[in-house]
């Protein structure tokens, strides 16, 4: 199974190129991403991540009630106070 997790656009990069890369803002971590799948993605939205692709747009209160959940469940590995490995 795969966990989609939120994250905020960053960059965008260039959409038009065969994989659009950008960078993402996860928890506080800047990653790269690609956005193949949302080419009409902006900078400052909401997606969710799946293996280092967008695959949705989502609003703001959705990413947070995800991060809720991930906490509350503990479902991120190598995070502070993790207990997934």
């Amino acid at each position: 199974m795969c966990l989609g997790v939120p994250a905020k656009v960053l960059s965008t990069g260039d959409l038009s190129s065969p994989l659009p890369m950008g960078a993402i803002d996860m928890k506080g971590e800047e990653r790269p991403c690609c956005f193949a799948y949302l080419p009409e993605v902006e900078v400052g939205q909401w997606v969710l991540i799946q293996n280092g692709f967008a695959m949705d747009v989502i609003s703001e209160d959705d990413a947070q009630a995800s991060f809720e959940a991930i906490d509350e469940f503990d479902l991120l590995p190598n995070q502070p106070g993790s207990t997934v490995r």
